[in-house]
């Protein structure tokens, strides 16, 4: 170690070293700055897991500058990821084939003053990295988002003893363990069965969401509304003594928008394409396979009287199987998927050799990004074909 240093002290370099260098790189000293940085190696821990390189795009740089904090969210035992308060990056470790060096005294271009006297400085450096880390822009990981709620699901007041209470969790708590930025989070949890109960995030269960929603709909024949002429201040007074009103008003925020103005009075009408939708749902909800002309006539007489039933409406939640006989249909939930591209395609086509677009978008949706749509997604993962003049998309590897 001592031999080390002393070399080091032999080996300093001054100004005439420097022009020799010139001389052989065919440079002048005028075409350098005034002061020349020599580097020095350290004799110790310049390959130590002491320090980390993260390399920041520039979205994440806009944040820093702009003041904004950035989050590591998640458990120990997750891959790393950064969250800004609306995006979601994923660190990946990325080898150079150029050192890259870490120095602690470094004069950067714009800090060497222009002077007559030529300077020789002495930089030292601490550290060489073959690997750094890369932040890149990705989806957010909601998986445990979804295992969390199942725990506390809400059936009801009369089921709420039954709740461990160690198990509810507040937004503040879903921010910190989620791998997704804030705004992400709160638009996860507002398409998915969320109501915030007494401050915690309850995701409602499948059948009380279910019966809540039928007695709403009831109101329709018992009040004789015209489908869009729905009372809201009537709806939960009708409904109050039969559920929270947390629960009646989160559910009439989600299926019905505002429709027209009579005497004043706001009037709302039913999403026809959502309540249709859920009603598919509840009737595939554990059935299995269904004979498909069998499950089209109970689907079109369990909704209210006006709304119609469409296929297009069973994209993203159920499977038709054309080519047995008879057709036949089931439950097919983007959330039964794998998290992985490629394996979320390979399943996908696992299940149904040919999909259209507008099938199968509903299913890969969630894995695009800004950069990557779901068009590049299907270049990349699939292979298109044309059958009677109708786009398909199958496996590349497939026949």
């Amino acid at each position: 170690m001592e031999i080390q240093e002393e070399e080091q002290v032999t080996l300093s370099r001054n100004l005439e070293n420097v022009n020799e260098i010139l001389n052989l790189a065919k440079l002048s000293e005028n075409d350098i700055k005034p002061t020349s940085q020599s580097l020095y190696f350290s004799s110790k821990n310049l390959y130590t897991n002491s320090y980390k390189l993260l390399q920041l795009d520039v979205n994440l740089l806009g944040e820093i500058s702009a003041g904004n904090t950035l989050y590591a969210k998640g458990r120990d035992e997750d891959e790393l990821v950064i969250c800004s308060d609306s995006q979601t990056f994923h660190v990946v470790e990325a080898e150079t084939s150029n050192s890259l060096l870490l120095t602690n005294n470094l004069i950067l271009n714009g800090e060497i003053k222009d002077i007559d006297e030529r300077k020789l400085s002495k930089t030292n450096v601490c550290h060489v990295f073959y690997e750094y880390l890369e932040a890149v822009l990705g989806k957010p990981h909601l998986r445990r988002l979804n295992e969390l709620l199942q725990k506390t699901l809400y059936k009801g007041p009369e089921f709420e003893s039954e709740v461990n209470l160690d198990d509810l969790v507040t937004f503040e708590i879903l921010d910190n363990v989620v791998q997704a930025s804030t705004k992400e989070l709160k638009e996860a949890l507002e398409s998915m069965n969320t109501v915030n109960i007494n401050g915690y995030v309850r995701m409602l269960d499948f059948e009380y969401h279910f019966r809540i929603l039928s007695f709403m709909l009831k109101l329709i024949d018992e009040n004789s509304w015209q489908l869009d002429e729905i009372d809201y201040d009537e709806t939960i007074e009708a409904l109050k003594d039969l559920a929270p009103m947390e629960i009646i008003s989160n559910l009439f925020e989600r299926y019905a928008h505002e429709s027209k103005i009579i005497d004043g009075l706001q009037l709302y009408q039913y999403n026809e394409f959502e309540i249709c939708k859920f009603f598919a749902r509840v009737l595939l909800h554990g059935a299995g396979k269904f004979n498909l002309d069998d499950f089209l006539q109970a689907w079109k007489d369990s909704v209210p009287e006006g709304m119609t039933p469409n296929e297009e409406m069973l994209y993203g939640i159920a499977v038709i199987d054309r080519k047995s006989k008879p057709n036949i249909i089931w439950a097919f939930e983007e959330t039964s998927l794998p998290d992985n591209i490629t394996e979320r395609f390979k399943a996908l086509f696992n299940i149904k050799e040919k999909w259209t677009v507008p099938e199968i978008s509903p299913y890969i949706q969630n894995l695009a990004t800004e950069s990557v749509d779901v068009n590049a997604l299907l270049a990349k993962h699939a292979r298109a074909v044309k059958v009677d003049g109708v786009k398909y998309y199958c496996s590349k590897h497939g026949k």
